[in-house]
């Protein structure tokens, strides 16, 4: 992705499964690999979600197992109504 508006963080970690990737937004959710940890409280990628679309940005995720995780933030301004 190139843009002067996007953000990207990556890792080179344990990754995360194709089965949790899809929940990784709710609220609480912690996935295999916070379960098992038990350090995770499942807030933090939520909150991210949260403030990021009162802003009106994007922010998606890609990961494989055992490869790493890649969080983008598309930081492009949109439009849209500020309640």
């Amino acid at each position: 992705m190139k843009s002067k508006h996007v953000l990207v963080i990556e890792d080179n970690g344990i990754g995360i499964s194709a089965s949790d990737l899809s929940r990784v937004f709710e609220k609480g959710y912690t996935g295999m690999n916070g379960r098992s940890d038990k350090t995770a409280s499942g807030l933090g990628l939520y909150l991210c979600k949260n403030i990021l679309n009162m802003l009106n940005h994007k922010i998606r995720i890609e990961s494989n197992v055992g490869k790493g995780t890649r969080v983008i933030l598309d930081l492009t301004h949109f439009e849209g109504r500020i309640e």
